[in-house]
């Protein structure tokens, strides 16, 4: 198998996964989830930052520089909540995953112009949500029947 083939392979089945079984559709499902924990690791980290940078300059008088970090951290607070209930497979939160993802996508987007390595490193999350989406629609879908 070349390189590019196991690049195509692993791009399926984050994006657009397989979802004929009850097996593939659960695996398919937990990409969001995956995608959300990402997602975590992304705005914790981003607070993280902006907070330990703000707490050496002694030009911060104000509690109000803290609110991007304080957002942040609560992004990442969102986004944990939205990934285990989408590992207990809850549709609602595989689509809000995606939403959210869009959403800071766009925000991160027009915020900066050129190049940012936020944006790129948020387009896995995005790609994973989508393939979560269908899985959680597809599970939904077995557990209704009764095959799952």
């Amino acid at each position: 198998m070349s390189l590019v083939d196991r690049f195509l392979a692993l791009f399926q089945r984050g994006f657009y996964p397989r979802t004929h079984t009850p097996a593939f559709a659960l695996e398919a499902m937990r990409n969001a989830t995956i995608g959300g924990w990402i997602m975590v690791a992304i705005h914790f980290l981003t607070g993280a930052v902006i907070l330990i940078h703000l707490s050496g300059d002694p030009r911060v008088t104000s509690g109000d520089w803290l609110i991007p970090a304080t957002i942040q951290l609560f992004f990442a607070l969102i986004y944990g909540g939205l990934a285990t209930a989408n590992w207990k497979g809850s549709r609602v939160a595989a689509v809000t995953i995606l939403i959210f993802v869009l959403f800071d996508m766009f925000v991160v987007m027009s915020r900066v112009d050129g190049f940012d390595l936020q944006a790129i490193i948020q387009f896995v999350p995005l790609l994973l949500a989508v393939g979560g989406v269908r899985g959680a629609f597809a599970y939904a879908q077995f557990v209704k029947s009764g095959e799952a």
